[in-house]
């Protein structure tokens, strides 16, 4: 599987705008280690993996990559 990469210095997730409350599924590279986090485009934070908690500012991950069929329901 094949991701684009991004730093978060450069860019963020941006809405998609299918929807009125959007999250987008990340892989994101936070404190040396990889994870999944929900990228929580209301409120332009990170939140947890299944998106109901804040989890970290936008800019503390250092890089992401949005996960194939990242759009959450």
């Amino acid at each position: 599987m094949k991701l684009d990469l991004f730093k978060t210095a450069d860019c963020l997730p941006e809405k998609p705008g299918l929807i009125n409350y959007e999250l987008i599924r990340c892989l994101i590279f936070v404190k040396g280690e990889w994870e999944i986090s929900m990228w929580n485009c209301e409120h332009d934070c990170w939140d947890d993996e299944e998106g109901d908690d804040f989890r970290y500012d936008p800019l503390t991950p250092t890089h992401w990559a949005a996960l194939p069929g990242h759009l959450a329901e």
